[in-house]
């Protein structure tokens, strides 16, 4: 099953990000890696997330999981149907009645 995982991952220091980087390029199921945001890793792939999770916190200590998400699931649609609302009718107006006598 395809996932894509997000990890957080703010690394100042150039050498620790290409040692996360050579991390996951070498775990066995990987197909994509993007590090185009600053601070976030993106991978997708069949792998296990929480032992990339536990490699790359030997090599940087603080990486959390912030997004997953399975490719192979078809999305939900966001609008679902809406119901039609009742036709409430007014009360007639009191005023137009002639109330007495001739």
């Amino acid at each position: 099953l395809q996932e894509k995982v997000v990890f957080k991952l703010d690394v100042f220091d150039e050498r620790i990000k290409q040692r996360a980087m050579k991390v996951v390029c070498d775990f066995p199921g990987v197909t994509l890696i993007d590090v185009k945001e600053k601070g976030k890793l993106k991978v997708s792939g069949e792998f296990d997330k929480f032992q990339m999770t536990k490699k790359l916190k030997k090599i940087y200590k603080y990486v959390d999981i912030i997004a997953l998400e399975h490719d192979g699931e078809p999305k939900k649609n966001p609008d679902p149907v809406k119901k039609p609302e009742p036709i409430v009718k007014k009360a007639p107006s009191f005023r137009r009645w002639k109330i007495g006598f001739f």
